[in-house]
C-alpha cells in the first residue's frame, strides 16, 4: 500500500480539462496546474474559475499545489515590483481555486559572502511570504541545485509560516546533491515532494551523491520515502514527467515503483 496518495504535475502545453480526466483515469488523487496560459490569472475568468473548480469535485481530484512560473530569480532587483505582482495573483488564484500551497523556483540560495544579490533575494522572498500570509497561502520553494541544509538555514532566517519547500529530487540529483539528505535536513519545511528522478533526463545528471551502485540520476528509493516518513511528511508524492514522455506510462511506473516500497 502507497502511504502517500500520488499527484499528476500537467502540461502546460495541452489541454488542461482534458488531462485532469486523464490524471483521474490513472488513478491520481490530485493535479498540480501551471498558473500560465489559459491558467495565468489575468486570463481564466470568473466562469472559468468556476467550470475549473466543479470538474476538479465531479473527479474527485484534489488540486495539490499551484504552481507559479519563473523565468527570472529574484535575487535581482530589475522588474522586481512587477514579478511580485503577478505572483501575488497567483496567491489568489490559488486561494480560490482550492489550494492552500503555491510552488515556486525562485532562484538558488546565494552565499552569505554575496551580499548585494542575497539581500534583494532575502528581501524579494520576505515579501512573497508576507503576500502569501494574506492571501492565505503558503509559498513553497522548489529545491534546486543548493543543499538542502543552505536552504532550510535560509527559511529559518526568515521564520515565516507562509514559506515552505518543495522536494524535487531530479533537480537535486542534476545538481549532485542527495535529495534523502535533503530531505532529512529540511525537516518540517517540506510541504511537499515529487516522485520522480533524474534518469534519462535530458540535462543530464552529476555522479550519483549515493555512491556506489546508483547510476547517475537514480534515486534511492527507499530511502527516500524513509526519509518522507521520518519528518512526519504526510502530503502528496507528485509524478512530474518530462514534456517528451506519456505521462500514462511514467505514472504507471512510478505508481507500481512505488507500491514496492509502500
Amino acid at each position: 500500500m502507497i502511504r502517500h496518495a500520488l499527484g499528476l504535475r500537467l502540461d502546460s502545453s495541452r489541454p488542461v480539462r482534458d488531462q485532469i480526466h486523464e490524471a483521474a483515469r490513472l488513478g491520481a488523487r490530485g493535479v498540480v496546474l501551471e498558473a500560465i496560459g489559459d491558467l495565468s490569472p489575468l486570463r481564466l475568468s470568473e466562469t472559468g474559475r468556476r467550470e475549473l473548480r466543479h470538474l476538479l469535485r465531479t473527479m474527485e481530484l484534489s488540486l495539490v499545489a499551484l504552481s507559479l512560473p519563473t523565468r527570472r530569480s529574484f535575487d535581482t532587483t530589475d522588474q522586481l515590483d512587477d514579478r511580485i505582482r503577478r505572483a501575488d495573483l497567483a496567491f489568489a488564484l490559488a486561494y480560490e481555486l482550492g489550494t492552500n500551497l503555491v510552488l515556486a523556483r525562485v532562484g538558488q540560495v546565494l552565499p552569505e559572502d554575496d551580499r548585494e544579490r542575497r539581500e534583494a533575494f532575502t528581501n524579494a522572498i520576505s515579501s512573497l511570504g508576507q503576500r502569501a500570509d494574506h492571501r492565505g497561502v503558503r509559498l513553497a520553494l522548489e529545491t534546486g541545485s543548493e543543499p538542502g541544509q543552505r536552504l532550510k538555514t535560509f527559511l529559518d532566517s526568515l521564520d515565516m509560516v507562509s514559506l515552505a519547500a518543495s522536494i524535487d529530487p531530479a533537480s537535486l540529483l542534476r545538481g549532485g546533491i542527495d535529495p534523502v539528505a535533503a530531505s532529512r535536513e529540511l525537516g518540517t519545511w517540506v510541504a511537499h515532494a515529487y516522485a520522480g528522478d533524474a534518469t534519462g533526463s535530458a540535462g543530464g545528471a552529476a555522479p550519483n551523491p549515493r555512491g556506489l551502485g546508483f547510476p547517475a540520476g537514480a534515486l534511492d528509493w527507499e530511502e527516500y520515502l524513509g526519509a518522507l516518513e521520518e519528518i512526519g511528511y504526510r502530503g502528496f508524492l507528485t509524478v512530474w514527467p518530462d514534456p517528451s514522455e506519456d505521462p500514462r506510462i511514467r505514472f504507471t511506473t512510478l505508481a507500481l515503483l512505488l507500491k514496492r516500497f509502500g
